[in-house]
Order: structure tokens, then C-alpha cells, then sequence
């Protein structure tokens, strides 16, 4: 075979540059020259014939524009090594199972609580299938360090800016991972990088995995792009328990303790605030989640944000007047500044307890807490009339209101959102109902798709 039947009709640049993506990746030996003429036909044939396996196409050893195509793909920046008949490599392997983490700065569109969130849930796809353990950390050491920088931000390996490098890591017992921050970082969106998915790619090179030849594998070279229903290939299932073994079964009893992730597509809102940071956070059980115009980011645990805050809370406010926030679970509530409990809380409430949602009234610059179908207004600031006047009947303050609410929360413009079940109400800043409510709120609030 000779070098013009091996490449079709593309041109000698097309050649030479899948010619430097095959060294660069290590289907070609480093040592090889960098003129493709230079370079063996049988060595290019095989090395294709390899990179087209590992990366579902047609097996050919043939340069065509789908092989290239694939190469100008996103993926990742650690190279492949791969033996004929290698299904996973090994990288390395952590001598504990009880493993800490740091994210040193946030993908800039995703915001931190967003990162954080879509680290948790990567971490969360390998101790589901190992007995590994994650924990992270604020500071100090940790095992895995996790950061984003650019092209020219003095890391040994720089990235390309947008496309193709998406990240790279080193194995054990460095634990380095790093992503490109010039890419556009996604959760449950079809364009950009889903961080959740190419973090756990990353977090699977950081505990000791290498390449996979398995093409749909979380573990192959190359970013297959968002999977809403994503799930560990069982040839990245083999290598984590080559590794580390597998997740020892549990009783029932602590089966019952487990804190299952909420789908925000499909779960109910235990309550909703737009809160620190501008951001709109919603709280299911356990977990919380931000929800922007784009959709939601990935649920993380709410001790995450708020550690001392207890879960499946009933009802939570933020003041636009002193910008505080509000939980309350039973009969007590917790206030915080920004991310911080402030002194002397959590207090006993003197309203009644079990309180199912709460908003912030900018007509009256007072809290709205809200039971069945009363509801009780309060001044942080001790101007407005006394709790003691209260419980009055929810049709007062609006006709538009629905009893027994799941959740509340009042826009920056003083519109107010009133979520039950799947369905929202939306009232005007003057508490008067507007057309079309109620509306669906996995489609306005969420952006599911059907």
C-alpha cells in the first residue's frame, strides 16, 4: 500500500496532520519523524486501523474524512497507548479507598455551585460501582485537585483554547486533574461540555484508569457529547473493580439511609428561593439545585452550600430588604448571610409550625409565610403589624393564590411564582393572577424536554 492509496484523495496537510494527532496520542511512537513521508505505510495503516476501533469506525487503515472528522473532535488530552487487544489501561492505583478532593476555581458559566455540583455527581458514577469513598475539601491537601485554567496560564500541559482538548489528569498518587476554562461548560444542554460527564472522564484518569477501546465507554478518547440518561459502560465498571474491587453489598438498614438524587425533571420542590448570588435555588429531600434560564445544574447536597442546614425543609425566603435567608423546617428556622448561619440560630418559630412556603412581598417589603389557607406577614424590621393579628385567610392577600403550596418565591420585579405539583401560578407585583396559570414547570422552570 503506498501513501496515496492510504489517504485517499486528501491532501499531504490533511496527512500530516493526522500524522501529528497519531504521535501526539500514541498510536504512533513518539520517536517516529514528523514527515508522514518519513514514516512507515504498514505503521500509519496500523495506527489508524487502531484509532478507528477505539472510535467506532469503519476499521479501514485508510485516512478518509471521517477518520479526520473524529480527530477534530472534543476529547481528552492524555494520550492512548494502546496494546492490540487492551480493553482498559491501568495509570495507577491509590493504596486507600477513602479519597479527598478540592475544586480550586469554577467553570465560569457554570458558577461554583453549579461546578461543585456537577464534580459531586461525577465522583458519585465511581463509588456507586467501587468501595471508594468521596469527600471534599475547602482547603488545605487534598488527594485530587481540580481546576480550570487557560492556554497560557502556566500549566506544564497547556490547553488549545476552544475545541477539541477538553482536559487531562494524571493518575495516582498525583490526583491532578485540569479543564480548559475557554470551553463552554454545559449541564443538561446538547451544545458545549457537559462538565459532569468529562469530570467523571477525568476523575477515572485521577484514580487510575486509562483509555478505553471501547469507543461508547466513559473512558475512550473521545467526548461522545451530553447523555441525558448517562450510565458507567461495563468496561469502565471492570477497570474501577480491576482496581479497587466491588461495592460490598449493604443491609437493608443502612439501604434506608441512602439519600437518592432527586431528577428536577420529575421531583417535587420541598421549596424555592431566589437567593445569594442572584441565584434561584431549589430544594427537593437532601439535595439543591440552581435553575437559570438555560435549565438546572445537577443537584448537590445542601450541606454543601448551608452545613448546618437539615434536610427536606418545609419552606425557604430570601429578603430583598436585608438580604438575609430564611429556612424553616417544623417548628424552627435558620437565618443566614449569604452562605454563613448567623449568630444564635436556628430559633423557634412564633408562627405555627410545618409552614409549606414563603416569599418576599415588595409591595409591603415583609415576608409572606404561607400554611393551607392562611398566611402570616411579617416585617424583619419591626414596623409592620404584630403576629398577633395573624393567621388571616390566604384570599386576602389574593385571589390568585392556590391553598397548600409547595414552594414560593418572588422575581427581583416583584412578580411572585407559587409552585404545587407539577404546575406553577404566576401573580403580578400586585398579587393579581396572569393569564395562562397555572402552567407546567418542568418545561418553563427546568427546560425538560417531553
Amino acid at each position: 500500500m503506498t501513501l496515496s492509496s492510504l489517504c485517499a484523495a486528501l491532501d499531504p496537510a490533511a496527512l500530516k496532520q493526522a500524522t501529528v494527532y497519531l504521535k501526539q496520542y500514541g498510536y504512533l511512537p513518539s520517536s517516529s519523524s514528523a514527515d508522514p513521508q518519513r514514516i512507515q505505510t504498514e505503521q500509519i495503516n496500523e495506527a489508524l486501523r487502531i484509532f478507528q476501533r477505539v472510535t467506532g469506525l469503519p476499521v479501514t487503515g485508510r485516512l478518509d474524512a471521517s477518520t479526520l472528522t473524529v480527530m477534530r473532535a472534543a476529547r481528552c488530552g492524555l494520550s492512548e497507548s494502546f496494546s492490540r487487544m487492551l480493553r482498559y489501561r491501568v495509570l495507577g492505583q491509590w493504596r486507600k479507598k477513602r479519597l479527598t478532593y478540592r475544586i480550586y476555581n469554577h467553570a465560569p458559566a457554570l458558577g461554583w455551585s453549579g461546578t461543585r455540583a456537577a464534580v459531586h455527581t461525577a465522583f458519585g458514577y465511581w463509588s456507586a460501582v467501587s468501595p471508594l469513598l468521596f469527600q471534599e475539601v475547602r482547603a488545605g491537601h487534598a488527594d485530587i485537585n481540580i481546576a480550570f485554567h487557560r492556554r497560557d496560564q502556566g500549566c506544564p500541559v497547556a490547553f488549545d483554547g476552544p475545541g477539541q482538548v477538553l482536559g487531562h489528569a494524571e493518575g495516582p498518587d498525583s490526583g491532578t486533574v485540569h479543564f480548559d476554562a475557554d470551553e463552554v461548560w454545559t449541564e443538561g444542554r446538547s451544545y458545549g461540555a457537559n462538565l459532569r460527564i468529562v469530570a467523571a472522564h477525568e476523575i477515572g484518569h485521577a484514580l487510575g484508569l486509562g483509555h478505553s477501546q471501547f469507543h461508547s465507554a466513559l473512558m475512550g478518547p473521545v467526548f461522545m457529547g451530553y447523555r441525558r440518561n448517562f450510565r458507567l459502560h461495563p468496561d469502565d465498571i471492570r477497570g474501577i473493580q480491576a482496581l479497587y474491587g466491588k461495592r460490598k453489598p449493604v443491609d437493608k438498614a443502612s439501604a434506608a439511609q441512602r439519600k437518592p438524587v432527586p431528577d428536577p425533571c420529575t421531583a417535587g420542590l420541598d421549596a424555592i428561593m431566589l437567593g445569594p448570588l442572584h441565584k434561584m435555588f431549589a430544594f427537593r429531600g437532601h439535595y439543591v439545585w440552581t435553575v437559570s434560564e438555560s435549565g438546572y445544574n445537577a443537584p448537590a447536597p445542601i450541606k454543601a452550600l448551608w452545613k448546618e442546614l437539615p434536610d427536606n425543609i418545609s419552606a425557604a425566603v430570601h429578603s430583598q430588604r436585608t438580604n438575609k435567608s430564611y429556612f424553616l423546617k417544623g417548628d424552627k428556622v435558620w437565618r443566614y448571610s449569604g452562605f454563613k448561619l448567623d449568630h444564635g440560630y436556628p430559633k423557634r418559630l412564633t408562627i405555627p409550625s410545618n409552614i409549606q412556603a414563603a416569599f418576599f412581598l415588595q409591595s409591603r417589603r415583609a415576608l409572606v409565610f404561607i400554611k393551607g389557607s392562611e398566611y402570616w406577614l411579617w416585617d424583619e424590621l419591626g414596623s409592620a403589624e404584630p403576629l398577633r393579628l395573624y393567621p388571616r385567610p390566604l384570599a386576602q392577600l389574593s385571589s390568585g393564590l392556590p391553598r397548600d403550596p409547595d414552594a414560593a418565591f418572588s422575581a427581583s420585579d416583584g412578580h411572585v411564582y407559587v409552585f404545587r405539583g407539577e404546575r406553577f401560578w404566576s401573580l403580578s407585583p400586585a398579587l393579581t393572577l396572569e393569564k395562562g396559570a397555572p402552567l407546567r414547570s418542568r418545561e418553563r422552570w427546568m427546560r425538560c424536554d417531553d
